[in-house]
């Protein structure tokens, strides 16, 4: 094997080299080369960023005939267009400088270049393969046909000549395979997105086209951002200006050049409703010079950074204050259309209703003068409802004190739940939950009461024992509760039962334990379609600290045989019994007998299978149910058996 040495030392192959696929170009430049517009807006900032001051597009009605834009600018000599056009990516501000190179001989004013990555030269891409470039200076001209390649080279020259040509300028041309742009489309696209300039001039065609001038203003003001960034902002109102709608909104330029589209809305930032009667009167021409860094390569909007962010920040406290000063006289009109939409329900309000409504659109107006006039309505109706409701106040008190998050989780659940649901199955969880919560806390506790507290709410809860005894089909029957007190003597019975006996004749209170029986009825067809208890449940509760023995597993072995021969059940009828209590003694906890089954659990076993049977959701509300004192939560639990007495609970 070789030794390192000899492995560093060994000669290899050179390598290939970079390749590059056939559609390298369209590719990474995705934008420009398939959308004509961006095409020819990169072609007239091409133009003004070589010092040109007059550009003359050629726009073909058909496809197969050419496209060409010629400017008046430097142009380049052959050694400039190798280093600038050949070069991927070319940076423009790092060879050439942020200032324009004018021609020579010609004095002008400053302007700031657009250009920055050097995507704008393959525009003509977005028509055709191939293209021509044209540029001369100095006396001469460079043509050189240019097309997409593969391989070591994503693009190339195909053909160079060079000829004699006085002046200087660049020409670009091409046969439009793809993408033909609409020339008076045009004409309005490119006057919308550059500003004003009377020493540049763009024809289309031969038509001017009509940059955009400061006409119709209607105020200017110059903000100086926190963040270094300086802004000049023109308001300029439509009805004085032949201003086009897609002109309307926000316009941010820099450096002469529009970013984007106009636009009332930026980076997540809604500075006003587009359909508000002054965001089609008014545009705001934002100009400056400090963003032409976060300007994206194809100037179709900003990189999104913390400078961008407090831009949109600071400059939306302007709109804001531009608004409310022009949109008095609309808030008055949007106030009274909202009073006159709502004013049936208004006039079931008592005055002091009335006057509460009243104070809630001033706030609103006053705090968002940028309210369409269906949410104000809708703001409204719900203020109505809610002064219409008994606790309508304590809702706005429970609004106010929740969190923009909680509210907006409070929408989407009244969105996809009807209220009534949403109450119901709360309604049922908590119940259950408070049953489960208050038997944990008191089983063990010495001095609870079971008889009055613990065991009507286990008796009551038949859930507890088995999803199918869960059914409003198990009640209490007379007959089966009448075999079931024949079954013990008077001695048996405790002499300190419930209070008023009569109101829950189904419970069968004994010394050592507390015992209810439900059943489901079917009728007998062998007794003349006589209905009698089929499916029976027993539930015998000992009282605290009881241990479960062989006694009482034989005791209840016995009464559900005597039950089962008492000759009052459907030939069919099923007994399951459970005895539960504080402790299992060293007993079997499940017994067979062809009468039926019996179940020993403990309170514990209860509680724990309750929790599972309510997929974990005590854990998961344990704060709430934390909160809630044991006599409180007891007398929840219980609230549906006022005439249980409650005695004795800690707090």
């Amino acid at each position: 094997m070789p030794t390192e040495e000899s492995a560093i030392t060994t000669e290899q192959s050179p390598p290939e080299g970079v390749q590059f696929e056939e559609d390298f170009i369209f590719r990474i430049n995705r934008t420009i080369t398939t959308t004509p517009d961006v095409a020819v807006t990169e072609f007239v900032a091409n133009a003004w960023d070589a010092g040109a001051f007059n550009v003359s597009i050629v726009i073909p009605s058909e496809k197969d005939d050419i496209i060409s834009i010629e400017d008046d600018g430097t142009g380049m000599s052959d050694a400039e267009f190798r280093r600038r056009w050949m070069t991927l990516s070319y940076d423009r501000q790092k060879r050439q400088g942020a200032e324009v190179e004018f021609p020579k001989g010609i004095e002008a004013h400053k302007r700031i270049a657009y250009g920055r990555n050097g995507v704008g030269r393959h525009g003509m891409l977005c028509f055709a393969n191939d293209y021509t470039v044209e540029t001369w200076r100095d006396g001469f001209c460079n043509k050189y046909d240019i097309a997409i390649s593969s391989g070591r080279e994503p693009f190339r020259i195909v053909r160079y000549q060079q000829y004699p040509k006085v002046g200087h300028g660049t020409r670009i041309s091409t046969y439009v395979h793809r993408h033909l742009p609409d020339a008076h489309s045009m004409i309005d696209i490119i006057s919308a997105r550059f500003l004003y300039d009377p020493s540049f001039f763009v024809t289309i065609n031969g038509t001017k086209v009509d940059l955009l001038n400061s006409r119709g203003i209607y105020d200017q003001k110059d903000l100086a951002l926190n963040n270094g960034v300086n802004l000049h902002v023109t308001i300029v109102d439509s009805t004085k200006v032949a201003m086009k709608s897609q002109q309307h909104g926000i316009a941010f330029w820099v450096c002469g050049r529009l970013v984007g589209k106009p636009s009332w809305s930026y980076g997540g930032f809604q500075f006003l409703d587009g359909r508000f009667k002054v965001a089609k009167r008014y545009t705001l021409i934002v100009q400056t010079e400090d963003l032409i860094e976060d300007v994206f390569p194809d100037w179709s909007g900003f990189y999104e950074s913390q400078k961008i962010k407090d831009v949109y920040t600071q400059f939306k406290k302007f709109v804001d204050e531009f608004i409310a000063s022009v949109m008095s006289e609309q808030i008055t009109e949007l106030k009274m259309d909202v009073i006159r939409d709502t004013r049936d329900d208004l006039e079931t309000l008592s005055v002091a209703g009335k006057r509460d409504v009243s104070r809630f659109i001033e706030d609103v107006t006053e705090k968002n003068p940028t309210v369409n006039q269906d949410f104000l309505r809708t703001a409204v109706e719900t203020m109505i409802t809610i002064e219409q409701a008994k606790k309508g106040e304590l809702l706005l008190t429970q609004l106010c004190q929740m969190t923009p998050e909680e509210i907006d989780k409070l929408s989407d659940l009244l969105r996809d739940w009807d209220i009534d649901d949403i109450l119901s199955i709360i309604t049922e969880i908590d119940r259950r939950i408070s049953v489960v919560e208050a038997i944990s806390r008191i089983f063990n506790d010495k001095s609870t009461d079971e008889l009055h507290t613990l065991h009507p709410l286990i008796l009551d809860a038949r859930w507890l024992f088995g999803a199918e005894f869960d059914s409003p089909m198990f009640v209490s029957n007379v007959a089966l509760t009448t075999v079931i007190k024949t079954l013990f003597k008077d001695k048996d019975y405790d002499p300190s039962e419930i209070s008023n006996p009569r109101k829950r004749p189904d419970i069968v209170c004994l010394n050592e334990s507390t015992m209810k029986a439900v059943c489901t009825d079917r009728a007998d067809r062998d007794a003349g379609g006589i209905m009698k208890p089929d499916q029976v449940l027993i539930i015998e509760l000992k009282r605290g600290g009881f241990t479960i023995d062989y006694k009482e597993v034989y005791q209840a072995e016995s009464y559900v045989r005597q039950i089962y021969k008492s000759g009052i059940l459907h030939k069919t009828a099923e007994i399951t019994a459970f005895v539960v209590g504080a402790a299992i003694g060293d007993i079997d906890t499940e017994r067979k007998v062809d009468s039926g089954a019996i179940h020993i659990v403990t309170y514990g076993q209860l509680v724990e299978t309750a929790g599972q049977k309510l997929f974990r959701l005590r854990e998961q509300l344990e704060k709430h149910y934390a909160d809630i004192g044991s006599k409180s939560l007891v007398e929840k639990a219980l609230e549906d058996h006022k005439q249980l007495s409650i005695k004795n609970m800690p707090d």
